[in-house]
């Protein structure tokens, strides 16, 4: 019986066969000579974003209908057997050599290693046109102030936790929507977790799947104030 792996990285994909054809060799050029497994979680695509994720070697979750990035991403890291567990966004806004940093924090104490795009150090590329940037400080602020305090950057899509640790936190959240992250990390508070909040570097890709008009921005709001009701009192990071 084989030993399972150090590392499982989980990627949420919809209609993602271009760049999963472009960045998983580069996740496993990157994790050459450590044992790892890569986890695509096809989220109802209407590519072939499954068949191209299985082609190049990685093990595929198919969800059908779609359940949301929240949703791919919940059934991924339960799934995951690795020590460590990483979720990643399939664009590679953030480069899968970040993950030595937040290995390290890891590897230091830490329970749960988040990459920053606002925390000191962090290097930003082709940052988002000024309207999405504003929208999103704006709501940052509000997560802060409603949900989880002491984070500057809480929708980096790019996450390490211990695999204990994602079982017990991940089975208690409930958010299915691209800001799942907020209650991820306040249970993550709530359990007693340490956090290390690491700077990482950071591209912008224009090519989203997730588009931003009025309608869905009142939808985002709505779920932060559910979380906020699901969470109860705010939660407050200490390092």
């Amino acid at each position: 019986m084989s030993s399972p792996p150090v590392l499982s990285v989980v990627i949420p994909a919809y209609n993602e066969e271009q760049r999963l054809r472009r960045h998983i060799p580069d996740i496993q050029r990157h994790l050459a000579g450590k044992p790892h497994e890569i986890i695509v979680v096809n989220d109802g695509s209407r590519d072939a974003t499954a068949v191209v994720a299985a082609e190049l070697g990685a093990q595929v979750i198919d969800l059908q209908p779609n359940r949301g990035k929240g949703g791919a991403v919940k059934a991924g890291m339960l799934a995951a057997q690795g020590r460590y567990v990483l979720f990643t966004d399939a664009d590679q806004s953030t480069p899968i050599g970040e993950v030595d940093k937040l290995l390290a924090k890891i590897e230091a104490g830490y329970d749960v290693a988040i990459g920053s795009r606002a925390a000191a150090g962090a290097e930003v590329q082709e940052a988002q046109v000024w309207y999405r940037a504003l929208a999103g400080k704006l709501f940052g602020l509000a997560s802060r102030w409603l949900v989880i305090a002491g984070i500057s950057d809480t929708q980096c899509g790019f996450k390490l936790m211990k695999r204990e640790v994602a079982q017990k936190v991940f089975l208690q959240v409930t958010s299915t929507s691209a800001i799942f992250d907020i209650e991820l990390l306040a249970v993550a508070v709530r359990e007693g977790y340490r956090i290390a909040e690491v700077p990482v570097h950071w591209v912008h890709d224009p090519d989203t799947r997730i588009p931003y008009n009025v309608r869905r921005a009142l939808k985002i709001w709505a779920e932060l104030f559910r979380i906020k009701r699901v969470v109860g009192k705010r939660m407050k990071v200490r390092s």
